[in-house]
């Protein structure tokens, strides 16, 4: 039996900082290297195992709450914000709005979305969205270029600092920056997957409208009325960064959720994933609000 001290974990967890391990993956991390060859994972797996993740979590309660999954985005209920962890799914699976959104059922959800249908189609598609996105950029990271993957990959990094800066502040001034991001790297990461050239693209500016006609002109899709409504409703990026956008919390939200949209919808056009479409074609939600 392999016996630990809480300074064991804490001069572990020292280490895991500075090689960069994210909170989530200490606990296992430490497993290993605690038990070392008495490691077992399975129908006989050591105990320790169990023991070790529980002091990390008492030690360090953000491996707790810090799983990424596949990737981040937001729903919203008025101007309250819920961050969604996209699952890790393997295979055929199956999954309803409710535990997508990450509630523990359907009459919690119900409860967020305060009996209203219009927020909780709204909930929908916005699960649809970052589903949509998380998982057309992993199905796709080993067929495109480096360079094309960075810029989605940063979309996708933006968009996350959005949620947690929407659920954990009220005051959502200094996002706008990163809203307008989400909406041009995930754009200009198509194009170039599309083949527009490096100089085509640095001709497109920061213009959200300039840049969603262009995408509509390389690769027609159903979503194009929506994209080109939300790109024209975001600020010029260059003058919020010293102006701001005088915006409420409501219409950031409402930008938030527009530009998940527009990343998702650049990536559903080079990708098989779509499940908004999925929701679209239901009886309910049925067409996009």
């Amino acid at each position: 039996m392999t016996s630990f001290t809480d300074e064991d974990i804490l001069q572990l967890d020292h280490r895991y900082a500075q090689e960069g391990v994210p909170f989530h993956a200490r606990p296992f991390r430490a497993a290993v290297d605690l038990l070392k060859d008495q490691f077992v994972l399975g129908l006989h797996q050591n105990p320790a195992i169990e023991d070790i993740s529980h002091a990390y979590a008492r030690l360090v309660p953000e491996v707790n709450y810090s799983w990424p999954g596949m990737g981040t985005g937001l729903a919203a209920a008025v101007d309250q914000v819920k961050k969604i962890t996209i699952a890790v799914g393997y295979g055929q699976f199956a999954m309803t709005p409710h535990q997508g959104l990450g509630f523990d059922n359907h009459e919690v959800w119900s409860r967020w979305c305060r009996g209203d249908r219009m927020i909780a189609a709204r909930s929908c598609f916005a699960w649809a969205d970052a589903f949509d996105l998380v998982y057309s950029i992993d199905d796709l990271q080993h067929q495109v270029d480096k360079e094309t993957l960075t810029l989605w990959g940063q979309a996708a990094s933006n968009l996350e600092d959005v949620a947690n800066t929407l659920v954990n502040t009220y005051n959502s001034s200094s996002i706008i920056q990163p809203i307008c991001l989400t909406a041009e790297l995930a754009i200009k990461g198509t194009l170039k997957h599309l083949g527009v050239s490096e100089k085509d693209r640095r001709g497109l500016g920061h213009k959200h409208e300039v840049l969603a006609n262009r995408l509509i002109a390389e690769c027609p899709h159903r979503d194009d009325q929506h994209l080109l409504v939300i790109a024209k409703k975001l600020p010029d990026y260059v003058n919020t960064r010293y102006q701001g956008a005088g915006l409420t919390r409501l219409e950031v939200i409402d930008l938030a959720l527009g530009v998940q949209f527009i990343a998702a919808s650049a990536l559903r056009r080079v990708s098989t994933r779509d499940l908004a479409l999925q929701l679209e074609q239901d009886v309910w939600p049925g067409p996009r609000p």
